[in-house]
């Protein structure tokens, strides 16, 4: 069980400790990055996800989570008590009291093929952030994907409700995120880290996480509880759209947290591969006669 989206504190003062006096009048730029990680902090807490998100179709999701289970590995998780308490509240407290029976709800009243709609709006809003660590990563065709795969589905595709550049011109997503650009470069994953309301993630992750919020454009001319409601609305549709899944999931394993992390971790090593594979095809490519074969 995936994304569903890491909260980093924020230091409140530099210039004083550097100049030893009461901090000067922010300037315009400063009151604006600060107003971007206000609402990147408050949009994690309330609505990034009581559960993790199901990236694709359903048998995506269970096979590394089965295959989790059945190969209960020595990932890295020195505070597995500390997350064992997390992972509860998330999932027993949260996620079943609140997300689900919001989420159930959401899905009575919107249709399928709304909900779908939505989700890939959603996800066409994220092409900033894939944008970025494409280039980051050297996967230039990667980005030059996203940039065209914006360009028709916000214009043919109504606002990305419709994915016309995968339907019709079979131009695919390139995923790509902060965390994976770490892990491409040689950052290790560090610890396995469950935070209350928040995913499963890494410390390498939670770091990404917490950099492609702030990548993420649309936040910087959006009113406040604009940019909160629609992260909200987001998670609630995603579990909405999941809600099977999940269920699945829950009844075909004995150990769930188990089973989430290292499916999680299994995944997200998947990620760094599948990258630095795609970044290595397309910097050395095969010759015509090896192509040909």
């Amino acid at each position: 069980m995936e994304e569903s989206s890491m909260t980093f504190s924020c230091t409140e003062h530099v210039e004083n400790e550097h100049q030893g006096r009461a901090s000067r009048p922010s300037t315009p730029e400063a009151q604006r990055v600060m107003r971007r990680l206000t609402i990147l902090v408050l949009t994690t807490v309330f609505a990034a996800g009581m559960a993790s998100r199901a990236t694709g179709a359903d048998d995506d999701l269970q096979r590394p989570i089965a295959d989790a289970e059945l190969d209960l590995s020595d990932d890295y998780d020195p505070w597995q008590g500390f997350n064992e308490k997390m992972f509860f509240f998330n999932h027993d407290i949260l996620d079943h009291y609140v997300l689900k029976p919001v989420a159930t709800g959401w899905g009575k009243v919107l249709p399928d093929v709304g909900k779908r709609g939505l989700d890939r709006a959603f996800d066409n809003l994220g092409m900033p952030k894939r944008l970025v660590n494409n280039l980051l990563q050297g996967r230039f065709r990667g980005a030059g994907r996203e940039l065209a795969r914006f360009g028709v589905n916000t214009t043919v595709g109504v606002v990305g409700f419709l994915d016309v550049a995968r339907a019709q011109l079979h131009i695919e997503k390139s995923d790509a995120d902060t965390g994976q650009t770490l892990g491409l470069y040689g950052f290790g994953q560090g610890p396995y880290l469950v935070l209350p309301t928040l995913r499963p993630l890494t410390v390498r992750d939670g770091i990404g996480y917490g950099v492609d919020g702030v990548l993420d454009p649309f936040g910087y001319v959006t009113p406040f509880f604009a940019t909160l409601g629609t992260s909200i609305v987001k998670q609630v549709n995603e579990r909405a759209l999941n809600l099977q899944v999940f269920e699945d999931v829950e009844e075909s394993v004995l150990d769930l947290y188990s089973a989430v992390r290292n499916g999680y971790l299994q995944r997200r090593r998947r990620s760094v591969e599948e990258a630095d594979a795609a970044r290595q095809a397309e910097w050395h490519p095969p010759s015509r006669a090896v192509a040909e074969r």
